[in-house]
């Protein structure tokens, strides 16, 4: 599955989720564009809103708190060309269905946020677009994750193929590390058959990392140029650059380490095969002509010798030489010995 060229089998998809981190500052989102391209991030993520159409009426104080962050409509336009000067892909989520309707031609994807999943309207209006959705699964069980999913694939022009990366996630801010229940990710990946990815609200780098070891192909984390910058939460919980920076490269770090499926020798230990594994050896001397007993034997590096799977067929044969202990019993050595039944 590709988001965007990002083809998510072969590279797992690293989100700096700027959020609402700029608190309504345009030059700040810039700049934390430009930050997070340095530090390798594949891609930056916003969010987009109006506070009267994300809050009821009676939420003065909510809907005071999404205002101050709001930005216009052409600012996600100038973002979105930012991003594209500085080789990272541009994403926002949407929470209503005229942002979906603005952002649309500015991105390759859509995020739909954990407090969104049962939204089905605007759920399935995102759907109704044919681009590939990265939903968060944060506050939601099993069932509520299978209606989300049917809603994407009855509106997606693409039906049950509809591109969808399930993002686990717990929406709590922030999460403690005994909350974060990492294994749901290979339990999603199993009871979905989808690719799946994580959306971090821990604090540190370190659950990233391990949500990779366990097959996570979308990694999403927040993103702040300072974590004391002012008071507003998301701050302290997100990376900050060189935070970004070294889960970037941690990544890529685990990526490599994790290889292909399956076990076989390689290359770079073929060398110690044969100076790390063992042989038959003499543990005492062995006389010429006598009928050598398992009492007699040790198995000794290097490999070079008669492997120790072979010690049923010395059993029982009878020394055609003398052996001092610690020698090996080689091929040659065993031509030389004749059965003792003979």
């Amino acid at each position: 599955m590709n988001i965007g060229v990002h083809n998510l089998t072969e590279k797992v998809f690293v989100i700096a989720e700027i959020g609402a981190n700029h608190e309504g500052n345009l030059d700040e989102a810039k700049r934390l564009i430009e930050a997070a391209a340095t530090c390798g991030a594949d891609a930056v993520k916003f969010q987009t809103y109006r506070a009267d159409k994300i809050v009821a009426a009676s939420e003065t104080q909510r809907r005071a708190h999404f205002r101050r962050l709001e930005l216009t409509d052409d600012a996600f336009q100038t973002l979105a060309h930012v991003a594209l000067e500085y080789g990272v892909m541009f994403l926002s989520t949407p929470f209503d269905v005229e942002s979906v309707d603005l952002l649309d031609p500015l991105m390759p994807a859509f995020k739909i946020a954990s407090g969104d999943l049962t939204a089905a309207p605007l759920v399935a209006h995102i759907a109704g677009k044919g681009k590939p959705i990265l939903l968060s699964t944060g506050m939601a069980d099993m069932e509520e994750i299978f209606d989300a999913v049917e809603v994407i694939e009855r509106a997606s022009p693409c039906g049950a193929g509809a591109p969808l990366v399930l993002l686990h996630c717990v929406s709590s801010y922030p999460t403690p590390d005994a909350s974060a229940n990492l294994n749901a990710i290979p339990y999603l990946r199993d009871r979905t058959g989808r690719l799946i990815g994580y959306s971090d609200h821990t604090l540190g780098v370190e659950a990233c990392l391990a949500a990779v070891a366990l097959g996570a192909r979308v990694i999403e984390k927040h993103f702040t140029s300072d974590k004391t910058r002012t008071t507003m939460r998301d701050h302290q919980l997100s990376a900050d650059p060189a935070d970004l920076a070294h889960l970037v490269k941690g990544i890529r770090r685990v990526e490599a380490m994790l290889g292909e499926t399956g076990k076989a020798l390689r290359e770079v230990e073929a060398q110690n095969r044969v100076s790390m594994r063992r042989s038959l050896a003499a543990r005492t001397a062995i006389h010429k002509g006598e009928v050598i007993t398992p009492a007699m034997l040790t198995v000794l590096r290097p490999g070079t010798g008669l492997p120790p799977s072979k010690m049923h067929e010395v059993i029982g044969l009878r020394a055609m030489k003398d052996l001092v202990p610690g020698e090996l019993l080689t091929q040659d050595a065993l031509t030389e010995m004749e059965s003792c039944a003979t």
